[in-house]
């Protein structure tokens, strides 16, 4: 049985179970999905190791299931990056067929929730390509202010990415 961890209407925020390998495999191994990720495209042995992990409670993080009418349709999470400074940082992936719907923007909004309500974090910071400009609207739209651009901010598949950078705080 899987624990919903928040509902946010036509989509929840659950915890993965070791049967969602398909559904997840089904988002985690599209090209365009991953396009703008870190990860991926993913093989079965990478999506079945993200499975694993996914299954672990994190302390001080939340890594949970996207559901749609019970069937995974992505991955969403916060987490404390500085306990002190009690900031953290959030991200999430769907899958192709539920872009354009405004799930990411709920999803988004789910998180920012469990980041302030139950991590305590006072300021969630999230970053995405400059490319995509669908992640871009979703974190505007859920409230996060663009605070700038990390110039060669990741190595992704080789090569060197920029990045924008996004945040919130608490009081906002």
């Amino acid at each position: 049985m899987r624990d919903v961890v928040v509902d946010l209407g036509p989509v929840q925020l659950g915890q993965f179970l070791e049967a969602d390998v398909d559904d997840v495999h089904a988002f985690a191994s599209d090209p365009e999905v991953c396009r703008h990720t870190t990860w991926g495209p993913n093989t079965m042995d990478d999506t079945r190791r993200f499975l694993h992990d996914a299954l672990v409670p994190q302390q001080g993080a939340w890594l949970l299931a996207v559901l749609r009418e019970g069937q995974v349709i992505g991955t969403a999470s916060v987490w404390t990056t500085s306990v002190p400074d009690r900031c953290g940082e959030m991200g999430y992936a769907l899958g192709r067929p539920f872009w354009g719907r405004g799930y990411a923007t709920l999803v988004a909004r789910g998180l920012l929730r469990l980041g302030v309500d139950h991590l305590r974090l006072e300021r969630i910071s999230a970053t995405c390509s400059p490319d995509n400009v669908g992640s871009v609207r979703v974190l505007e739209k859920a409230g996060l202010r663009r605070e700038g651009l990390l110039r060669g901010h990741q190595l992704v598949r080789g090569a060197r990415r920029d990045s924008l950078v996004f945040g919130v705080l608490a009081t906002d």
